[in-house]
């Protein structure tokens, strides 16, 4: 992959703007930006392989996806009767077609990415989110099984974060849809820049007196590792994010409809305002 990569910028350039595909635009600049872009992919790629080995099957599914995202090009090279790589007949062309699913199903198989695929998809189906159970930042421990038939908002929460005001738009979002069956709760998470050191009292005093939260507050918890929270272990099994599953930061925001089926997973900097329109159309 890094010398197709290397490739793509350097010895083999003219061989690449031949498989771009000629339903994109023509001009010469743009079909070099798309050759040099696909380059960098492929060498960024392939430096995954070797060194993000911890990842190794999530790089594979990112391997794989960039394979489809080129197969196009092979098509156009054999619909449009292009001489490139050596494949100057229709034939060899032809063949040529059948080597990129090859391509693709390699990436996922010899990574494990496969292997990952079908396990997280016969692990959907061994647990709910109503049989999971947290502590209140009271101590009490509570089921999830009480917010059955209701729309859940998860979010880990910090303090001392730059997105920390959104306790006051998960506030609004809370007060104005809970009659209609909405349920926010908030998880407090040390785990990102250590922004929430205080204890469970710190914590909710802290939250009432700032942002006036009446939404359900629980213990402070980890929500990546190996010390991951069950909850967090299964929201992120069940809405993975883009390469990895890890939560990326605070106030990542993952939505369960009243069936307890999580559905839709919102980024940290996402707003609570941007969620209502979403949250009101499956409460």
């Amino acid at each position: 992959m890094l010398l197709a990569g290397i490739g793509h910028l350097t010895f083999q350039r003219t061989e690449f703007l031949a498989q771009v595909p000629r339903w994109l635009p023509s001009h010469p600049h743009f079909m070099d930006f798309i050759v040099l872009l696909s380059g960098v992919a492929e060498i960024s790629l392939g430096l995954a392989m070797i060194f993000w080995t911890r990842k190794k099957a999530k790089v594979g599914i990112a391997l794989a996806i960039f394979y489809v995202l080129i197969f196009p090009g092979n098509i156009s090279q054999y619909t449009n009767g292009i001489s490139a790589f050596g494949l100057d007949t229709d034939e060899k062309r032809f063949i040529r077609l059948f080597f990129q699913p090859v391509l693709i199903l390699w990436a996922l198989w010899s990574t494990g990415a496969l292997q990952l695929l079908l396990k997280k998809k016969k692990s959907k189906t061994s647990v709910s989110f109503f049989d999971l159970k947290a502590q209140l930042l009271n101590g009490d421990t509570i089921s999830m099984n009480q917010f059955r038939n209701m729309t859940i908002i998860v979010v880990n929460t910090a303090s001392k974060c730059g997105l920390t005001p959104q306790y006051e738009g998960l506030e609004k979002l809370y007060q104005r849809y809970k009659n209609e069956g909405l349920v926010i709760l908030g998880f407090p998470c040390n785990q990102f820049a250590k922004q929430e050191s205080g204890s469970a009292n710190e914590i909710q005093e802290f939250c009432q007196i700032n942002y006036g939260v009446s939404f359900p507050m629980f213990d402070k918890i980890e929500v990546n590792g190996k010390n991951a929270h069950p909850i967090f272990k299964y929201l992120k099994a069940e809405l993975g994010g883009f390469l990895v599953d890890d939560v990326k930061w605070n106030f990542t925001k993952f939505v369960i409809d009243k069936n307890g089926k999580p559905v839709r997973r919102f980024s940290p900097t996402t707003p609570p305002e941007k969620m209502e329109n979403y949250i009101k159309s499956i409460l």
